[in-house]
């Protein structure tokens, strides 16, 4: 009785083995990723992506002060629009640099299309011109979140707009949703109150502003920071409150704090 079940199980064993090889043979790859394809719902996914678009914003001191940081900055700036590029959600990238001029270089440019090379620095700091200019060039763009950083080491020395302009145009658009940061260079001291103080004049909220040291990984952490913003905006839909951690800690420690590493996928 024990040696006819055994066989019997073996048979049905066998069967079902060729059944299976059966229907792999039979099976049209093309038509089941078809099928795969269109169970998903497009409307909602593309949804999705468009609800998490993002633009970032950077307005970039080139004054004489700034020298020695543009090979960085455009190095770091170009591994960014790398990295998002490879991502789902789409970012876009506008660039104003400023020193006595203001200059608008890109605006709303894909990641996958930006490139930028090292720039000159010279000449004196307009940061209240370049900051209308380059809030203002932005407010029709449909991204969903918006983030104006302003990378600079220095106060304004000349500009055509006021302060009290500058001031209500910032509190305008964080009304209206966005986010405007200071990233402030300041190798001298360990302190947190010089980017505060600056940033409360233009109307920048204090906990959006912070020191930053250019020395070794200085330029390369700021943007893996932005980076971290963009992910915590997200998937939270606010700031990450400890957003600068990483740049604090390098201005306090600027040769013993290290960038994390950054791989890509092949």
């Amino acid at each position: 009785m024990s040696n006819n079940s055994n066989g019997t199980s073996k048979l049905v064993l066998l069967r079902q083995k060729r059944s299976i090889q059966k229907t792999n043979e039979n099976v049209d790859i093309e038509k089941a990723i078809d099928g795969f394809a269109m169970s998903i719902n497009t409307q909602k996914l593309m949804a999705d992506i468009s609800k998490n678009s993002a633009l970032v914003n950077l307005i970039i001191d080139r004054s004489s002060s700034m020298s020695g940081t543009s090979s960085a900055i455009a190095r770091e700036l170009n591994e960014f629009a790398m990295r998002q590029a490879g991502k789902l959600y789409e970012t876009k990238l506008s660039i104003t640099m400023f020193n006595s001029e203001v200059t608008s270089l890109f605006q709303n440019k894909t990641c996958k299309q930006f490139r930028i090379s090292p720039w000159e620095c010279y000449d004196d700091t307009n940061i209240l011109d370049a900051l209308v200019a380059a809030i203002t060039a932005v407010q029709k763009t449909d991204a969903k979140h918006k983030l104006h950083l302003v990378i600079t080491d220095g106060q304004n020395i000349h500009s055509e707009h006021s302060p009290e302009e500058v001031r209500n145009l910032i509190q305008q658009r964080i009304q209206n949703g966005e986010h405007i940061f200071l990233l402030y260079n300041n190798e001298y001291s360990n302190s947190q109150e010089t980017s505060k103080a600056y940033a409360e004049e233009l109307g920048i909220p204090v906990n959006n502003a912070v020191n930053f040291n250019r020395t070794g990984d200085g330029i390369k952490i700021i943007f893996q920071a932005i980076e971290n913003l963009l992910d915590g905006l997200r998937s939270t839909g606010t700031v990450p409150k400890d957003w600068a951690k990483a740049i604090i800690a390098h201005n306090t420690n600027p040769l013993g704090v290290k960038a994390r590493e950054t791989k890509y996928l092949e």
